[in-house]
């Protein structure tokens, strides 16, 4: 909890939500890791992403508890908390998907291999920018400036869009190289499908988050 920032909504300090994208990008670049072993077919730790989703469900709880305790919020409540399930989600997702590496690793040409690495870095790059951009808003909420930023914070989710929908068409080429392999068993193919719908559904998470930023700045 060290690591939690205030900013200022109202008359009270507010947990900085930027300090649980922070945790649930750790949980990413670890599940990022465990992607590669996965990929080189060496042993996957589920545990150290499971570890990493924990904090930031601490984080996560904390700042839902500041958030009900509070009883002026310059932005709606609802929408508050629905950003922070949306960040929630994709820590969860990231836990999720180190789970399903770690019990199977089918055999993959080299096709596959590279389409998942591909879609992993895609992932990596989406959270990446969503946590750029969930700074500019704890920065405009601390300065109680969400005017001057709100084209900041627009750029960012442009951005962040544009990363999902580069993810959505690697999604696609995966799941038509799966289908086509003839050779995949079919319990094979069902695990690598879930995978790729689990690892798009973190890119599709940030989307949602980053929907909820534009949202509550559209109108500054």
């Amino acid at each position: 909890m060290g690591r939690m920032m205030e900013f200022f909504t109202g008359k009270r300090p507010v947990v900085s939500f930027k300090t649980h994208a922070v945790a649930v990008e750790e949980a990413a670049e670890e599940l990022g890791r465990q992607t590669r072993a996965w990929l080189r077919g060496e042993p996957v730790n589920a545990d150290l992403v499971s570890e990493l989703e924990h904090e930031a469900d601490l984080i996560k709880r904390s700042i839902r508890s500041k958030l009900t305790q509070t009883r002026r919020l310059s932005m709606p409540r609802s929408a508050l908390y629905q950003l922070l399930w949306h960040q929630d989600q994709i820590a969860d997702l990231c836990q999720d998907a180190a789970l399903m590496m770690s019990l199977r690793r089918p055999t993959l040409g080299i096709a596959l291999e590279d389409a998942y690495r591909a879609l992993a870095e895609a992932v990596s790059r989406i959270v990446h920018a969503y946590g750029v951009t969930i700074e500019h808003f704890d920065e405009a909420i601390a300065a109680r400036n969400l005017q001057g930023t709100a084209s900041k914070i627009a750029e960012g989710v442009d951005r962040i869009n544009q990363l999902e929908h580069e993810s959505d068409l690697v999604e696609r080429e995966i799941v038509a190289s799966i289908y086509a392999s003839e050779e995949l068993p079919m319990f094979d193919r069902y695990h690598l499908i879930q995978l790729v719908l689990m690892l798009g559904g973190i890119a599709d998470q940030v989307e949602n988050a980053a929907g909820d930023l534009r949202a509550m700045t559209s109108g500054a």
